[in-house]
Order: structure tokens, then sequence, then C-alpha cells
């Protein structure tokens, strides 16, 4: 007669630990199933805590897929606004535009070094899940703001070439879809990317010469 093999528990996670486990297991089942095809179960075992843990720490899935994309925008889960952390203002604080820019274009892509595949989870599941639309249209809220607020920026600092409205909208639509593509299908080197979306907006933007 054949047993069953119960799961094993972390029984070391010291308290304050689980939420961080439950997340960093959800970003990576969110990116590598999809949102709708991972379940509270999927994350309690990726996580290696008992199912109720997952709900008393973090909360239901929804609340889970909201925290993950938080924390990947952010890069950690301190309660900074993005608009406070050092390496945005340090881009903001920078008075020449070409630095400036190089500066605003590093951060984009370290943001979507961790959320890029969550993103993608999460545009896919709006099409078909309540909540997953509610956090899409969020998030690409957010994302609109801080494109207008970088896009706002360089126009402070120098003449552009095209309106600001033509860079908010370029900062906001390129970067996700155009990262993925070159980044994770064609092989391109981030640092690749990064020189490349720097020297179009430079061209399409940026005045010649001294500003």
């Amino acid at each position: 007669m054949s047993t069953v093999k119960r799961r094993t528990y972390r029984s070391t996670i010291r308290r304050g630990e689980a939420a961080g486990l439950i997340c960093a297991a959800a970003h990576h089942l969110f990116s590598t199933k999809g949102y709708i095809a991972t379940s509270i179960e999927d994350i309690a075992v990726e996580a290696g805590v008992a199912r109720p843990t997952v709900f008393t720490a973090v909360g239901s899935k929804p609340i889970i897929l909201k925290a993950v994309v938080d924390q990947a925008m952010a890069g950690d889960d301190a309660p900074v606004p993005l608009a406070a952390r050092l390496w945005f203002t340090e881009a903001v604080a920078e008075p020449d535009p070409v630095r400036s820019l190089h500066l605003h274009l590093r951060n984009v892509c370290s943001i979507l070094q961790r959320v890029v595949f969550v993103l993608r989870a999460l545009e896919t599941a709006a099409a078909i899940d309540d909540d997953a639309a509610a956090l899409w249209s969020d998030v690409r809220r957010q994302r609109r703001t801080g494109t207008a607020s970088i896009a706002a920026d360089l126009a402070a600092k120098t003449t552009l070439r095209c309106s600001e409205q033509m860079l908010a909208d370029m900062l906001f639509a390129v970067p996700p879809d155009a990262y993925y593509r070159l980044v994770h299908e064609e092989g391109w080197p981030v640092e690749t990317f990064h020189a490349w979306f720097v020297d179009v907006l430079q061209r399409v933007c940026l005045p010649d010469g001294p500003t």
C-alpha cells in the first residue's frame, strides 16, 4: 500500500519573511506560467509555506499580483515612491539634457529587467480577468504619469526637437515591447538596448550641439 507524501514546509521562516518569499515565488510563477494559470497552491509550494500563510502574510491572488508589480517597479518593498528614489532624483538633478536622458533611460532599463515578464503576464490576464484588468489600467496610468514627468524634466533643460507629449508617448510606448523583443527574443545585451534607445531619443528629441 502506497503512502501519500506530505509536503514539507520551511519551519525556519522568521516572522516577516513569509511575505517576501511569497512575492518572490509569485513573481517567478506569474512570469513563467502566467497569472491565470498560477494558483495560490502553486505559490505556497514555490514559497515553501502553508497555503493559509499566503493569505495571512500577503492576501488574495489579486493583492499578491499588485504587490509583485509594485515591488518589481521599485526594486524592493520599501514604502518610497519611485519619484523619491535616489536613482530617479539623480536623473532629475542632472542639468545636462543628454546626460539626464542617459540616466533616465538607465532607470527605465533597470525597471524593465525586473518587470517586463510580469507586465506581459498582466497584460495577457487583463483580457480575461477583471482584477487583472483593473490593475493593468492602473499600471498604465502610473506609467503615463512617470513618462510624462521624464519628458517634462527634459523639456525644462533644453528646447526639444519634438513636442513634450511626443517624447512622453515614445517613453511610454516603446520600452516594454521593444525591450522584450530585442533583449529577450533577439538577444541584445541590456546595455545595447540602452544605447540604442538613447540614440533614438537623442536624435529625434534633443537639439544638436550645446544646449
